[in-house]
């Protein structure tokens, strides 16, 4: 039997399989650091594609919700000019509405199949599920078209609640947009800790390792190397090509650079919360946020202004 897969399961199957690969290399080799890189290459191998894929049915779906209320205006003006209601639907499916047009033309051909209008309802409820709005609608349309109630006026009154819904949630999105541009506000304020640290007191423990042993500011990795310290060193080394790796700067400006990351995916999932109520949204703005700080650390430190 021939198994048919669509795009989405052939990417995830086949970063998946080079993961395996590249896992395996490294496993052969018995190299810590290519296992370690490999593993680091084939979580992002994995988890990209799945945010992408996600995202992109997480848009469709948007588009769908702010087409549907125009489908449903059009549908009742056919009914109005006489036709009955599964014969609206085959009509409106020669109509332009984005991304729905391929859903409702996949009912109007299973209507011309014979299938009953509830049946195409039902199937076509079950695609679009992740909408809480378009489902309830969905079930309020299909018990009234079963039960014989008036069609129109129920389709009206779908069409004016979607309505209200749709703008109390853009009077709701630039209501909180401000909360969004916080979130990004919050993670560029870890690079400018991190330049102020680096430029003013990093120096001065340097210069006076005496008065950074009071304050119990020290590198606990100089005297004690292990495998933790050796990832702490990665962005110090690689990153901001720091001179000694082993001093008190390397260190903190490691920590920070951790910070840092765990700051800007943490306020890219709650700006996603606050936006749009979604993760996926949330770990788009996370890929986004931890993208451009890194891009901005790595200029910053070509142009000497991080690294010590």
């Amino acid at each position: 039997m021939k198994i048919e897969l669509d795009m989405e399961k052939k990417v995830i199957l086949t970063s998946t399989t080079i993961s395996v690969l590249l896992i395996s290399f490294g496993v052969i080799t018995a190299n810590q650091n290519i296992i370690g890189n490999s593993i680091i290459m084939s979580s992002f191998l994995i988890i990209i594609p799945i945010i992408l894929f996600r995202y992109e049915k997480q848009r469709t779906l948007k588009e769908i919700e702010e087409k549907f209320p125009h489908f449903l205006r059009d549908v009742v003006e056919s009914i109005r000019s006489g036709m009955p209601f599964h014969k609206a639907i085959v009509i409106c499916s020669k109509l332009d509405y984005g991304k729905l047009t391929k859903e409702v033309k996949k009912m109007a051909n299973q209507i011309s199949w014979g299938l009953p209008v509830d049946k195409v309802l039902d199937r076509f409820t079950e695609k679009i599920k992740g909408s809480k709005k378009l489902y309830v609608s969905l079930k309020v349309l299909r018990e009234s078209y079963l039960t014989g109630g008036d069609v129109v006026s129920t389709l009206e009154s779908v069409i004016n609640n979607l309505n209200i819904l749709e703008d109390s949630e853009k009077e709701k999105k630039t209501l909180l947009n401000q909360y969004v541009i916080l979130m990004y506000a919050i993670s560029f304020v870890f690079v400018g800790i991190l330049i102020a640290i680096n430029k003013l007191m990093i120096p001065v423990f340097q210069a006076s390792s005496a008065a950074a042993e009071t304050m119990g500011l020290a590198n606990p990795c100089q005297d004690s190397p292990n495998i933790i310290c050796s990832i702490y060193n990665i962005p110090s080394i690689y990153i901001f090509k720091v001179k000694d790796p082993n001093g008190i700067g390397a260190y903190y400006l490691s920590i920070f650079f951790f910070m840092s990351m765990i700051v800007a995916i943490a306020c890219g999932l709650v700006a996603g919360q606050i936006s749009e109520g979604s993760l996926t949204i949330g770990l788009v703005h996370s890929a986004i946020m931890t993208t451009v700080i890194f891009g901005a650390m790595l200029i910053l430190s070509g142009a000497g202004i991080l690294g010590v």
